[in-house]
């Protein structure tokens, strides 16, 4: 037997590769066939359950793809993913039977499987940045590149994996051992056997194989490797509170009635019939919502907080914090109506996050808006969770799945804080009736106006105000031993903190919603601070 040198050593080269039958090789191809086959199948099948059960949690998502082509697209690709493996396997079944004709079947079928999971992931490719140029949010969230690569990994990963083991069966079915169990005749080495060599050797010129090799991993590692362990932890961002100890003053703010002008009637001089018509929508009603709009919130002369914190320290902060702490507001995204309430436009979350700077000194805040959906709640750590998250809307709740509900309620009685803000008389309607399937057995009480959440750091002596009243005028909430796990407010107090010019607010309503939201934080802030030590422990 000759010997031929490869990279300065003696390997065996193509003419001493063996080429009598392999059997044993040749059934491991077919089962590998018909196993791969029925994985392809079983995705293409599963697949329209889960983009259906994605598309529940993002209804922009679902609108914007039923009014293109992707939707139709993807329900093609998922049927012929279900085909092709389909046939797949029972080439692999048929393969069991050796001849030329099997052997043609199962090569033809492998290849086959190429263009179908191609195709699948250059479709989810565009999809998913035809989503991100429209600028439509995912799981309540902007995407960038980077996080649109992670997903576009996270819903392919099974079908290049497909794709790579159909390469390498069909290199194996150009093996000269492998066609010799098919066709029971002998003869030189195939291509099949010249590629498997040539990456086992390096090929004839080393330095070129050695690139190749380089640039396949550099690849793998940028493209699939790093992305696969960035989104083992999720796509967020772990909460980080202020670091410290801090006992804030109390600041009282008081409700003042603003005094209505008396109306002079106008009479016709000899005449009993009066000509000062009153306004058809001068109901009852009216007058009271005019009243309640009307009120001024005035705080004391010593209205100004302290330093906002627990332990008792005069630098504020809260002991399980980070000093390289980043005050956030996060929305929940439910998919229904008005789910952010125009907050991109009107800022009004981060126009209450500079006014909560300025008062507490806390300055380092998020420089934009921030949200997601319910389902990523669970991928926060256990000591990084958002005290608090907002919901609100103007219309209906959207479809909020069974595990996201699940979801929600592990968050609130793992020591977050759920505020709730009603935007309308339906969401108040749809809210109430969801926030019973989280907590189906805690109901919505009345939250007393002598409660903590009322005293600190400003002090409101008759509860929270009741601004449009939605769904009444007393601000509510479910309670979990001893603390508040959600608080609802049924006038839309975010209202009162958007732009100027896009709600009819006076100074002194803007200033009593922002006040008692810091209240709200500042709550959240003590129940996290509390949860996270016991955590620690």
């Amino acid at each position: 037997m000759s010997q031929v040198s490869l990279t300065n050593s003696t390997q065996l080269g193509i003419d001493e590769i063996p080429t009598q039958p392999a059997p044993n090789q040749a059934m491991a191809v077919s089962f590998a066939a018909v196993i791969l086959g029925c994985a392809a199948a079983g995705l293409g099948y599963l697949l329209p359950g889960l983009l259906a059960k994605f598309l529940e949690t993002n209804a922009p998502v679902e609108i914007y793809l039923k009014d293109g082509p992707y939707a139709q697209l993807l329900g093609y690709a998922f049927t012929t993913l279900v085909v092709v493996g389909l046939a797949w396997a029972v080439a692999g079944l048929v393969s069991l039977l050796r001849n030329t004709a099997t052997l043609q079947l199962l090569r033809v079928a492998t290849i086959m499987v190429a263009p179908a999971a191609i195709g699948f992931v250059v479709l989810v490719w565009l999809t998913l940045f035809s989503l991100h140029n429209a600028g439509i949010l995912i799981n309540g969230a902007e995407q960038d590149r980077a996080t649109i690569i992670l997903l576009w990994w996270d819903i392919c990963w099974p079908a290049l994996n497909v794709l790579l083991a159909a390469m390498l069966v069909q290199v194996v079915l150009w093996r000269r051992s492998v066609v010799s169990a098919f066709t029971k005749q002998d003869g030189t080495a195939l291509r099949g056997d010249v590629l498997l060599e040539d990456w086992r050797t390096h090929g004839k010129d080393p330095r070129a194989r050695k690139s190749f090799y380089g640039s396949f991993v550099t690849h793998f590692v940028i493209i699939i490797l790093i992305p696969f362990l960035l989104q083992i932890d999720g796509c967020v961002e772990a909460y980080r509170v202020p670091q410290g100890s801090g006992e804030p003053a109390v600041a009282e703010v008081k409700v003042v009635k603003k005094k209505k002008e008396k109306k002079k009637l106008t009479l016709r001089p000899n005449s009993a019939i009066i000509f000062d018509i009153p306004d058809l929508d001068d109901t009852e009603v009216d007058k009271m919502m005019e009243e309640m709009t009307q009120a001024r919130y005035e705080a004391s002369v010593n209205a100004k907080a302290g330093k906002l914190g627990k332990g008792g320290g005069k630098k504020g902060g809260w002991p399980e914090g980070m000093e390289d702490y980043k005050i956030r507001f996060i929305r929940l995204n439910h998919g229904g109506e008005g789910w952010d309430d125009g907050m991109n436009q009107t800022d009004a979350d981060i126009n209450f996050l500079h006014a909560f700077a300025k008062a507490t000194g806390f300055d380092k805040i998020a420089n934009k808006g921030e949200s997601h959906s319910i389902a990523l709640l669970d991928k926060y750590p256990e000591d990084g969770f958002p005290p608090f998250v907002y919901l609100t809307g103007n219309g209906g709740m959207g479809r909020v799945s069974s595990k996201e509900i699940e979801i929600l309620r592990e968050y609130c009685l793992g020591g977050g804080m759920l505020i709730a803000d009603a935007g309308s008389a339906i969401f108040d309607r749809s809210f109430k009736e969801f926030i019973g399937k989280v907590f189906p057995d805690k109901p919505l009480l009345d939250i007393a106006d002598d409660d903590m959440i009322y005293q600190l750091p400003y002090g409101f002596p008759n509860g929270a105000p009741a601004f449009w009243a939605h769904g009444g005028t007393r601000a509510r909430g479910i309670k979990h031993e001893g603390r508040w796990i959600v608080f609802y407010h049924p006038g839309d107090m975010n209202d009162a903190w958007k732009s100027p010019g896009y709600s009819d607010v006076t100074p002194e309503m803007r200033d009593a919603a922002t006040q008692l939201g810091i209240n709200l934080v500042y709550y959240a802030f003590n129940q996290w601070n509390d949860a996270v030590t016991q955590k620690r422990k």
